[in-house]
């Protein structure tokens, strides 16, 4: 699979992320160091600095595939061109054509239909006589009628879009409809156009939703670090690739050619820049989500943590906290870890008095166990 990474433009447009284009040419090199396919360079006709951040991406790039997005319009088009011309080798064209159909009691108009069709031909005709490759999107795609769906995708294909990108806009579809539509439409497009996945999030079905599409034929997905973007945000990068690497590292369908080490240092210069905080437990990139305290889960048997996801593959580690439910395995990891001599400790004596201090404390702070094994 292709890995389509539209942080620095789709990601962008959650509310209260601003990026400076000197901010996404550092987070784009990132990227390109940990070897996604794509980067989605922003929407250059939208103002003056995104059509900025599109030429610092470009810029700070090598080897990675650009995407630019504009609107069907020749202008817009062209101020694409113009933010990445210089690097026009390795970019793609992404546009659409707004679903006309959705904005009338008429959803079946062939009128409407037609339209649509002419003027999606026509931007993807003009696209590729300036880019090497270009993308169209079927946005709305679980609002909008399947079958005019297929049709709008085989006539852009004819016009020559190398990618038709599926997109569930506003999260109106979950795994089985997304695969079958998946399914239908990838049966009538020629072989050779890739087809990619674009879900959001608002109904917490992003992840899910995109593995569906994997396994349905899509070979591009579409994601952002930690799932940022408008309203629920979308698919998230790290679940997919973590995803892939634990359950379907045989699976030719999940193969990808990304680093994982990098991921959790790129999410946590990103929440940096941004100011954005993710989800304390938030899988993968969440402070917390590899901190354990439950005397269960710290007194897991070698064999069983052997067969668990191991966070070091995405540059974490697992961090013991101690405090009401820990048991004694955790009290010795964990004192171990902040560099105590623990052979000559009576554990049993130390456990009671750290558990007197978690009735107060919640969780124990390394200053309250250093001091009560000092008190020993």
């Amino acid at each position: 699979m292709k890995i389509f990474e539209t942080t620095l433009r789709d990601g962008e447009q959650a509310a209260f992320i601003h990026l400076e284009p000197r901010q996404k040419a550092d987070i784009a090199a990132s990227l390109e160091a940990m070897g996604v396919d794509i980067i989605d360079a922003g929407f250059p006709a939208a103002s003056k600095l995104d059509w900025e951040g599109a030429y610092a991406i470009a810029d700070a790039t090598n080897f990675v595939q650009l995407s630019v997005l504009a609107r069907h319009i020749p202008k817009d088009i062209k101020a694409a061109y113009s933010a990445v011309k210089h690097h026009i080798d390795r970019t793609r064209l992404a546009t659409w054509v707004m679903p006309y159909e959705l904005y009338t009691r008429h959803a079946f108009d062939s009128d409407i239909h037609r339209r649509i069709i002419n003027s999606s031909r026509k931007a993807v005709s003009y696209g590729r006589d300036i880019f090497p490759a270009v993308q169209y999107y079927l946005v709305y795609s679980g609002n909008r009628d399947k079958y005019f769906l297929s049709e709008l995708a085989c006539e852009v294909a004819d016009a020559g879009a190398t990618c038709i990108a599926i997109a569930d806009s506003q999260s109106t579809m979950n795994a089985n409809s997304l695969a079958s539509l998946v399914s239908f439409i990838k049966e009538s497009l020629p072989i050779g156009v890739d087809i990619s996945i674009h879900c959001h999030n608002n109904m917490g079905l992003a992840f899910a939703n995109t593995v569906a599409a994997i396994n349905a034929g899509v070979n591009q997905v579409e994601a952002t670090i930690g799932g940022i973007g408008d309203a629920g945000g979308n698919t998230p990068l790290e679940q997919i690739l973590a995803y892939a690497s634990y359950f379907e590292k045989d699976n030719p369908l999940f193969e990808c050619g990304c680093r994982l080490d990098s991921l959790y240092k790129i999410a946590f210069d990103l929440s940096k820049l941004t100011g954005f905080q993710f989800a304390s437990n938030q899988p993968f990139v969440g402070l917390d989500t590899f901190s354990v305290e439950t005397g269960i889960h710290h007194s897991l048997a070698q064999n069983i943590q052997n067969t668990t996801f191991d966070p070091k593959v995405i540059g974490r580690n697992i961090k013991s906290t101690v405090g009401r439910h820990s048991g004694l395995t955790g009290l010795c990891d964990k004192l171990q870890e902040i560099g105590v001599d623990t052979s000559s400790i009576n554990f049993h004596i130390l456990y009671s008095k750290v558990m007197e201090a978690a009735e107060t404390e919640g969780t124990v702070c390394n200053d309250t166990l250093l001091r009560l094994v000092k008190e020993m």
